[in-house]
């Protein structure tokens, strides 16, 4: 799959401005029907399916300490998921799926502006409150990594380093704020909703990413990305255009992520 286009038919790219935007009423996503009911599943889809999956992770080694490890597994395997979910969803509005990742060729030298900008705000918004809430937790801002990052086989971890942070662009934005959100605005009729409800669960939805039957745990996963996930949601409805930039260095931050997992130590 082609990551991002350049330029392309401009009425898809306006179809994709609607879709996202503020004032758009959401019918693009789901050729006008009512589907609230759908929308609410999928704001619950990934958190429940991380934990489907590590559950047969858990069965497989029988035991769920040893699946606690396996999390970047289980995030995979819900991304190649939802990118199908998607796929099939987006066939059923007006709105082609890939026109998510398109970049608009008319505003392009702004996005590179104001992404820029925003770069400089997402390093703090990403790591400040995981530092904070680790030490009011725990003491010690070292413990939800060395809780998450456990050694797991050399070949799955080079899988894993390529395959986790490819399906992220795909799947997570996209499923939050390319269908789920849109689609809320037509259903609710509520801006403010549209833009609190994806931005809540994709915070929650690391509860099961992955379930450590340890409350502090759970908390931290909970709220530590609750400010990154407020700015992406707030800007994406404001500034629809920034997408593919936001699912692009979703990726890039993934892939760091994946890294670690390959050098942890003791494998």
């Amino acid at each position: 799959m082609t990551l991002f286009y350049y330029g392309g038919n401009i009425s898809l790219q306006k179809n994709m401005e609607q879709q996202l935007s503020a004032t758009a009423d959401g019918a693009s996503v789901t050729g006008g029907r009512r589907e609230l009911p759908l929308l609410l599943a999928l704001l619950v889809s990934r958190l429940l399916l991380f934990l489907v999956f590590q559950s047969i992770i858990a069965v497989t080694l029988s035991s769920w300490a040893r699946s606690e490890g396996y999390w970047m597994l289980s995030a995979t395997m819900t991304n190649m998921v939802s990118i199908l979910l998607l796929c099939y969803l987006f066939r059923r509005g007006t709105v082609n799926y890939q026109s998510l990742f398109r970049i608009n060729r008319g505003t392009l030298r702004k996005d590179i502006m104001l992404f820029a900008v925003l770069i400089l705000i997402i390093g703090p918004l990403v790591f400040v409150p995981g530092y904070f809430v680790s030490v009011w937790l725990w003491g010690d801002p070292a413990v939800p990594t060395e809780m998450m990052f456990r050694p797991v086989e050399r070949w799955l971890s080079i899988i894993l380093v390529i395959v986790f942070p490819v399906t992220i662009v795909f799947a997570e934005l996209a499923t939050y704020f390319g269908y789920i959100m849109p689609g809320l605005r037509t259903e609710l009729r509520s801006g403010w909703v549209a833009v609190s409800l994806p931005v809540l669960f994709l915070s929650l939805q690391h509860i099961t990413l992955p379930l450590i039957p340890d409350l502090r745990f759970i908390i931290y996963r909970g709220v530590v990305f609750l400010p990154f996930a407020a700015m992406i949601g707030i800007v994406l409805y404001k500034r629809p255009s920034l997408f593919p930039y936001f699912a692009v260095l979703h990726g890039i931050m993934d892939t760091g992520t994946a890294i670690m997992l390959f050098f942890e130590p003791g494998r």
